[in-house]
């Protein structure tokens, strides 16, 4: 299968990409009894609706998925900026607030970072391409359509990008478990980069050193770590607690 393109299933998804991103859609196809579910003016927007039935569904799609009859074709390389594109496009404020993961691997942890990176006024969440769970459909998925509300960036490199960052005022908080610091004494009085590290090796060392501060989520001792994806909402929702404009 061509990885330009990812497919999403379900109706949720499908209304989420019809609503918010009808651009990134390069197909749609729904089983004709469902086909009056999608309001006429949401099918406008897309150029190719094909037309199934039964279980009848498209050869390249997983028959297993469960898709309750639409099925949409997404061009990856329009939902997800280049990082050219996001650095063109960014605006910094202190209230501004970016993500990186670093080398996360389990898509679900990927789309549940995304989702509350959405929730709690995060900016845009940069994706490196390499030793990376990239932006799939469970991803788009586990997101529950965030992903079609919150900028996704491709990046080469995520101790580039951390320095990038820098110059444009941002200050880089590596969240590991081992910090030294708990987050919660933190004021996040500048625009603010957190990064996220690998799901066992946690953050790599050499992009720790480009960390400007390594912090940690103070909790109970009868708990040894979170999964990435819920440390992320934890520091998310701890910066967003002091930056109420981001949630409007």
């Amino acid at each position: 299968m061509d990885e330009r393109y990812l497919f999403i299933y379900g109706k949720h998804a499908v209304l989420e990409a019809l609503t918010f991103r009808p651009d990134v859609i390069a197909s749609l196809s729904i089983r004709g009894d469902v086909k009056h579910e999608i309001p006429r003016e949401l099918l406008s927007r897309v150029e190719i609706v094909k037309t199934f039935s039964g279980d009848n569904v498209p050869p390249e799609v997983d028959r297993k998925a469960v898709h309750q009859g639409m099925i949409a074709k997404i061009d990856r390389q329009k939902l997800v900026l280049t990082y050219d594109q996001f650095r063109e496009q960014l605006e910094v404020t202190n209230d501004t607030c970016l993500a990186v993961l670093g080398e996360v691997q389990d898509p679900h942890n990927v789309g549940a970072v995304v989702r509350s990176a959405a929730a709690f006024g995060v900016s845009a969440v940069l994706i490196p391409k390499h030793r990376q769970a990239g932006v799939t459909g469970t991803v788009v998925k586990v997101s529950a359509g965030m992903a079609f509300k919150i900028p996704l960036v491709e990046i080469g490199n995520v101790n580039r990008a951390i320095e990038d960052m820098k110059k444009e005022g941002f200050f880089i908080y590596g969240l590991d478990g081992g910090g030294d610091t708990s987050m919660v004494t933190e004021d996040f009085s500048k625009p603010t980069m957190f990064v996220l590290g690998n799901e066992g090796e946690g953050i790599r060392e050499k992009t720790k050193e480009h960390c400007d501060m390594i912090v940690s989520i103070p909790m109970h001792e009868r708990c040894e770590s979170l999964n990435a994806s819920a440390s992320a909402a934890v520091a998310f929702y701890q910066w967003s607690a002091q930056h109420p404009k981001a949630l409007k």
